[in-house]
């Protein structure tokens, strides 16, 4: 099963806003009329019930997003780009290049904007002022971002059946559910989680077969990982045990012990003991003896065949019984404590604001990511263009901070990519 893939993605830049006047006949003094530029597109992750493995990206890992048009004259301005829309399964993790968890889909339709698009540039129609009529300065658009991220899925179902290979997980979803896993007499048929609705005593609810477990699973063994990942999103487990096992009762605390060795809170997830092959006559006649000695921990004790079908329905009644008292999963609540790792924030990285002004090598560098794309489109050999974007300069606050931080004429200043020297 394809469940965990790196992907690239890159959001789309925004368009120039455009520097233009108005041309018209017998309007000797026509302003400005340049448009802005459009927005850069999104790369949005989105929830899908539709999908359930994360195989579509084996092939397709790069996602970009469209950039935004440039403004142009009579004020136009500049279409957006086009977002770019990955569908994901539901459950699946979004984990950024530090290993964090950035966020957690768990519904279908949920959106979460994994590469804001970069916003359009201001016009020059933005800068006229009454000390300013014509403006030959505007704002380049913002630039997207690109990011390497990671997607592991979990899948979220109501009921987990697990087990050791064998025990007959495969019959039993395909006795409740149109899931038609491949049953066979030899361990390790099932290589995958299988996913099946189940409809009982009118209640709706998703089950899933997870592939056999071996001892050491919650070191990886067997591809332990990845199938003890899917069992943390299970709000009910049925523990299936082999009737016509050596050792039934060893089968069982052994499971139960990987999945305690793997996250010591799955060992207080509600489980169901199910003793599967009570068609055979060997298993009949010794279930009680095999019950008694599984201890305290099989109270919730049905024996059942898979096959045929024999007390599966007395199994489900306590399924939805105890389902019916478990909560539904929802997005856990933020931590305040900033040892945690791994908490879902479902909201884009704030952008940079206001101005900040550092030296570095004797150069003052000027952090404003509004005026560092002003400075991207200035025509420097035009004296008016120099002037108008001095004055904005001082409007934002950039000429005091320079001044505050010992600027003296002759000094270089670096805005940006922009370099010059301050007079």
């Amino acid at each position: 099963m394809i469940d965990n893939v790196l992907i690239q993605i890159r959001s789309g830049s925004g368009g120039d806003g455009a520097i233009s006047g108005r041309h018209e006949k017998f309007v000797p003094r026509g302003g400005p009329d340049g448009g802005d530029g459009g927005r850069g597109g999104n790369v949005i992750i989105k929830g899908d019930h539709n999908e359930n493995t994360l195989i579509n990206f084996r092939y397709i890992k790069n996602f970009i997003a469209g950039n935004g048009e440039n403004g142009s004259k009579a004020k136009k301005h500049g279409k957006d780009g086009k977002d770019t829309i990955i569908k994901v399964p539901v459950g699946t993790q979004i984990i950024d290049e530090g290993g964090s968890i950035i966020a957690d889909i768990i519904l279908s339709g949920e959106e979460y904007i994994a590469a804001a698009g970069g916003r359009g540039g201001y016009g020059n129609v933005k800068y006229s002022s009454s000390t300013s009529q014509y403006p030959v300065i505007a704002q380049s658009g913002e630039l997207g971002s690109e990011h390497n991220l990671r997607l592991e899925l979990k899948l979220i179902a109501d009921v987990g059946i697990i087990g050791v290979p064998n025990a007959g997980k495969s019959s039993l979803i395909s006795f409740l559910t149109a899931a038609r896993p491949k049953v066979a007499s030899y361990p390790f048929t099932t290589i995958e989680p299988v996913l099946g609705l189940v409809k009982h005593r009118e209640k709706d609810f998703v089950m899933v077969d997870i592939p056999g477990l071996l001892e050491g699973a919650h070191q990886g063994i067997g591809l332990g990982h990845e199938f003890l990942r899917h069992i943390e999103r299970t709000r009910v487990l049925v523990h299936l045990v082999d009737g016509t096992s050596d050792n039934p009762s060893g089968d069982f605390h052994k499971i139960n012990k990987e999945l305690e060795l793997f996250d010591e809170s799955l060992k207080d997830k509600p489980q169901i003991l199910v003793i599967n092959k009570v068609d055979l006559e060997e298993v009949r006649v010794l279930a009680e003896d095999v019950r008694d000695s599984m201890g305290e921990d099989a109270w919730r004790f049905h024996i059942v065949s898979a096959i045929s079908g024999e007390g599966v329905s007395e199994m489900m009644d306590e399924v939805v019984q105890v389902l019916s008292d478990q909560p539904i999963a929802n997005h856990p609540e933020p931590s305040e404590d900033p040892e945690e790792k791994n908490i879902p924030i479902l909201r884009p990285q704030p952008r940079r604001r206001g101005v900040s002004v550092h030296q570095e090598d004797g150069i003052y560098i000027v952090e404003a990511p509004g005026v560092e794309r002003i400075a991207q489109r200035i025509d420097y050999e035009d004296w008016l263009a120099r002037m108008q974007f001095y004055k904005h300069m001082q409007k934002t606050g950039i000429v005091k901070a320079l001044e505050e931080a010992g600027i003296t004429e002759g000094d270089t200043v670096r805005i940006g990519d922009v370099e010059w020297e301050w007079d």
